[in-house]
């Protein structure tokens, strides 16, 4: 029901009026991606499931929204019209001019029976009416200000769109999952290039470190003179080759002084 505290003598106070539900659309979020109708979808999915699919529940909607309540009364009150001329003009026919004329006989059985049929259908007419007066006032609408097309059409709208804020909802999730993977893809990628330019410069980091320790075992060689006994170079391998660059570069530094020295050598 759209009443709120309807019945409270004091301050009676009404939610909104019915035909709000087909406006719900019309209120959007922020980034205009989405409405009231998608969050009130999403509500019902992920809260109260159960009430999803209450459209399955109200399958008589659509016809009950082409019944239309003057196209209704106009046609009663043209059959009632028809009834009462034929039984006028079988008035004049009470006493036949011949045997063989059975107008008022037959026209008059079938003046009984559209009477019976007629009350029938006025008897449905106006307990269709009083039903329809108990809905509209039940979901708080003026039955005399709202007729039956505009109630029923209106609650058809909302569940029309109400199925497509579902389906929407569900194509921007899916649009949502493919994003997130894209997003994660590239992640992985800028990682695997962050790792591999990392290999990269931490080889290039040994390699000038290698380069560094050829350097230092020549140095070495020119201090001690083995640079110039070629049987001590061939039988005495290089003892420094799996020297760390940093151990060989603090041997440098702390034989600078001897450098000098070699100079005139070199």
């Amino acid at each position: 029901s759209s009443g709120i505290n309807a019945e409270w003598p004091l301050r009676p106070g009404y939610g909104f009026k019915l035909n709000f539900l087909t406006k719900l659309q019309n209120t959007k979020a922020h980034d205009n991606r989405s409405n009231m109708l998608h969050f009130l979808a999403n509500l019902l999915e992920n809260r109260y499931p159960q009430w999803v699919n209450f459209k399955d529940d109200l399958r008589n909607l659509e016809k009950a929204r082409r019944v239309s309540d003057d196209q209704l009364s106009k046609q009663l009150r043209g059959m009632k019209k028809s009834l009462t001329n034929l039984k006028k003009e079988l008035e004049f026919h009470k006493n036949p001019e011949s045997i063989d004329d059975r107008f008022g006989t037959e026209m008059n059985a079938f003046l009984e029976y559209a009477n019976d049929e007629y009350e029938k259908l006025e008897a449905t007419y106006t307990n269709m009416g009083k039903c329809v007066a108990e809905i509209i006032t039940f979901y708080g609408e003026d039955p005399k200000k709202t007729n039956a097309e505009e109630f029923f059409s209106d609650i058809v709208t909302f569940c029309n769109d109400f199925e497509t804020a579902r389906v929407e909802n569900a194509k921007m999730k899916e649009a949502k999952k493919r994003e997130e993977k894209q997003k994660e893809l590239k992640e992985k990628e800028k990682r695997r290039k962050e790792q591999k330019e990392k290999e990269r410069k931490d080889f290039i980091i040994d390699q000038q470190g290698e380069g560094e320790g050829v350097l230092d075992d020549l140095m070495d060689a020119l201090k001690t003179g083995q640079a110039y006994n070629r049987d001590n170079r061939r039988q005495k391998p290089r003892q420094t080759r799996g020297k760390s660059a940093a151990e060989k570069r603090s041997k440098k530094e702390k034989s600078t002084d001897c450098d000098s020295a070699l100079i005139p050598l070199l």
